[in-house]
């Protein structure tokens, strides 16, 4: 059946938000294909989208890292070379090795292959998932696109809202590849897609597996090689021709990468913005922020503009229907800090701006979990060193480190803990779902995360949930015309952490001792010393407070509550309001009731939008 018209003008509308430099489509018959240009990379100059080669069309979103490499694998000429396109090199490597041509892929891609000779549509994302693709599959259709709204512009109705994306906004759990709409799914990173005479046949073509190939000796080394490893992470996705941003906290992740691309852009001669959340001057509150090192950071890279961002007045109720257009989920409880630093890095016309997002998982782990798993592993001696080590460094007990590095993980101190504690309140784990929607996905709510490190990376790399938050950023920061650079989870960087000895990240008794050892001599060094953390968005909570008024109408309107009343109990979180207080610092990890109060009434405005627009809730 020829595809409609119609069809593909309404996808296009739907991303009319993403052509800042041009859109193009290519139709034949029962296939059509499309594509919005954001330029950011000089190669992109070339591209033209989609693009055909003998029997062969593409439509691709990357950004190739292995550019030389593949030329000379390819035989294009190295005067050519600067003048061909990312997504020709693409076509052209699947032109040569088929359906293997993803193994010889570097960098970040979502890309789409129509063989017109053997009818097959092949569809790949890169291994960690950097580059969004979701679609819909039907007998009689497959609709594919970077965005859900791309989807469900051309899907056929009805819409029906998907239940199990609450599990994974409150709890991180369930699968990964589903989105508000039940129809329409992810293609979560590592994948491979295959679509052949109506059937569909998705494969998993890469994992995160330790190789051997990194093996020191010395723990000097183990440093070395981190560090080579961030810059050669946070250069690749480097124009430095294009305005360049960083979101600047002060902590170790953003000051290490923001420290690395200073020396990058000064060898230009080129500035690095910086947009940093923080408090207005002469806030009076308890609450703090993390001016002082932002500052510090500063005075170490002299080509850093810096620009301070109060978002005055918002708060976790602000802006909902605009951050369901964005995120095409139910955003975080911080979205109206994330929209004030887009809106003022948009204002500095920045083109690349790059995050310091997933570190505590992995390159600056804590090392909660070390002394745990060593004692697991029957590595008694070297455990109790370490806590040694960490009872003189952080000044505390030994017994004091042993509960709470090791005992703290077990099952029977837990359950003991949740007796003795049984009229507190856990927020980690209590949300204001209802207890019987909630006993319909009790297994996977259940599920515990793997305490090894590399493993819990390994799971949640290989599942996509990782891939799924960085491709919402570089989703979001295309409303604003730019790209978003996650370097903390650069694939190359993943298969060298795996390697790493997890006793790195306590040695010396230092907590994140693997980043803070590896830049020790790049950073400042009251950001290598500092155990100190404030909230990425101080004043979270007398922000809530500040709409409470706001938040009383959306669960007392009869419309929102008919709609949400299947999820969310209302009456209880009126009734848990009173305990939401201002505080210094990071908060008790189990007194989080701010940002459960702000996640269920959010939902339940949301879910109203839902339906609103057409969504069978």
């Amino acid at each position: 059946m020829p595809v409609a018209q119609s069809k593909v003008n309404a996808i296009l509308t739907s991303l009319r938000h993403r052509s800042n430099d041009g859109n193009g489509v290519w139709i034949e018959s029962n296939v059509a294909m499309g594509h919005c240009l954001l330029k950011v990379f000089a190669q992109q100059n070339f591209e033209k989208q989609p693009q055909t080669i003998s029997d062969c069309t593409i439509t691709a979103d990357a950004r190739l890292d292995n550019r030389d490499e593949l030329s000379t694998l390819l035989g294009i000429h190295r005067n050519q070379l600067a003048i061909t396109a990312d997504p020709t090199i693409i076509l052209l490597a699947y032109q040569r090795w088929g359906d293997e041509c993803i193994k010889h892929l570097e960098g970040e891609f979502a890309f789409a292959i129509w063989n017109k000779q053997n009818q097959t549509l092949f569809v790949a994302t890169d291994p960690i998932g950097y580059r969004p693709f979701y679609y819909y599959n039907s007998p009689d259709m497959f609709i594919f696109s970077s965005e859900v709204k791309g989807v469900v512009a051309a899907k056929p109705s009805p819409n029906s809202f998907n239940e199990e994306s609450l599990i994974e906004y409150f709890y991180r759990k369930g699968k990964a590849n589903i989105t508000v709409n039940m129809e329409v799914f992810a293609l979560c990173g590592g994948n491979s897609l295959i679509l052949r005479d109506d059937k569909m046949v998705i494969s998993k073509y890469w994992t995160l597996e330790s190789t051997g190939k990194y093996n020191f000796k010395k723990d000097e080394d183990w440093y070395d090689c981190t560090r080579e490893l961030l810059y050669r992470a946070i250069e690749k996705r480097l124009n430095p021709e294009v305005p360049t941003g960083i979101t600047l906290s002060g902590g170790l992740d953003s000051t290490c990468i923001a420290n690395i691309l200073s020396d990058l852009l000064l060898k230009k001669n080129k500035p690095l913005y910086a947009f940093s959340s923080v408090l207005p001057i002469g806030h009076k509150g308890i609450e703090q922020d993390e001016r002082h090192y932002i500052e510090i950071v500063g005075r170490h890279c002299p080509n850093i503009i810096q620009t301070y961002v109060e978002a005055l007045g918002a708060g976790p109720l602000s802006n909902l229907d605009e951050a369901l257009d964005l995120d095409e989920t139910f955003p975080n409880v911080f979205f109206y800090m994330d929209k004030a630093i887009l809106e003022a890095a948009a204002k500095k016309e920045i083109r690349i701006l790059y995050n310091g997002f997933g570190g505590d998982y992995w390159i600056s782990n804590k090392g909660n979990s070390v002394i745990y798993n060593l004692i697991n592993n029957g590595n008694f001696g070297e455990a109790f060193g370490l806590i040694k080590k960490l009872s003189k460094k952080e000044g505390k007990s030994i017994l004091h480190e042993i509960r709470i590095r090791y005992l703290s993980h077990t099952k029977l101190y837990n359950g003991i803990r949740s007796i003795i504690k049984k009229e507190e309140s856990n927020w980690q784990n209590k949300t204001f779902l209802h207890r019987d929607f909630l006993d319909n996905y009790s297994v996977e709510i259940n599920k515990r995360d793997n305490y090894q490190t590399s493993l819990g990376m390994k799971q949640r790399l290989e599942t996509g949930r990782i891939g799924r938050t960085i491709s919402l950023l570089y989703n979001r920061n295309s409303w604003y015309d730019m790209d978003s650079s996650t370097p903390l989870f650069d694939k190359e960087l993943m298969e060298f952490l795996i390697h790493v000895p997890e006793r790195l990240f306590i040695e010396n008794g230092i907590p994140r001792n693997l980043i803070r050892s590896a830049m020790r001599h790049v950073i400042p060094q009251e950001i290598v010393q500092r155990r100190d953390k404030q909230p990425y968005s101080p004043g979270c909570p007398t922000r809530l407070i500040n709409q409470k008024e706001e938040l009383i109408q959306i669960l007392r309107n009869p419309g929102k509550q008919k709609i949400s009343e299947k999820y969310i109990n209302s009456n209880e979180i009126i009734a848990h309001i009173s305990e939401i207080i201002p505080f210094a610092g990071f908060g008790n990890p189990s007194k989080i009731i701010d940002i459960r109060v702000a996640q269920a009434v959010i939902v339940c405005y949301l879910l109203d939008k839902l339906h609103n627009i057409g969504y069978s809730v």
